[in-house]
């Protein structure tokens, strides 16, 4: 008959829960910078693509404009995220 103490100690000294769990952290890291990586430039892959299809297409004028409105709005970004870091580090 096991006691209940040993039951308790047998599991306290059990190695495989804490390396399986230093895994899990790992890929939680992993996932979570996918996830950044994906919001952060989906954005500007995104209007590449229709841009490429629009000049593809023929209709260049349109095309061009598109361009030109993803630049505006990823300086508009690049300005917000100034100023979040500035004032993140005051």
């Amino acid at each position: 008959m096991k006691l209940p103490g040993n039951t308790l100690r047998r599991l306290l000294d059990e190695e495989k829960g804490a390396v399986m769990m230093e895994y899990v952290i790992v890929a939680v890291l992993i996932a979570a910078a996918c996830v950044v990586g994906v919001v952060v430039f989906s954005r500007a892959v995104g209007g590449g693509f229709v841009t490429s299809a629009r000049g593809v297409t023929g209709n260049h004028s349109e095309a061009a404009e598109m361009h030109r409105q993803q630049q505006s709005d990823r300086s508009a970004d690049g300005e917000k995220a100034r100023e979040y870091s500035d004032s993140m580090s005051k």
